[in-house]
């Protein structure tokens, strides 16, 4: 188990493009820069493997960024 979570701009990329979303690099960095980054690693240590983590740290990223309306 991982016991770091770091959210990168690919991420972001994944996340967004998972939205039906198509950014640029500096939209993805804005977003990047807005987002709770302590909330979505909190959400991504839940879970115990990898995947999980991933699709924990995807879900809180999607839901901040509807919360906060970024795009």
């Amino acid at each position: 188990m991982s016991n770091a979570w770091e959210t990168t701009t690919e991420d972001i990329l994944i996340v967004t493009h998972r939205m039906g979303k198509k950014i640029s690099g500096d939209k993805c960095r804005e977003i990047h820069d807005a987002l709770d980054h302590f909330q979505i690693e909190n959400e991504a240590l839940r879970a115990n493997d990898l995947e999980a983590q991933t699709n924990a740290a995807y879900n809180e990223i999607e839901r901040q960024i509807k919360k906060e309306n970024l795009l």
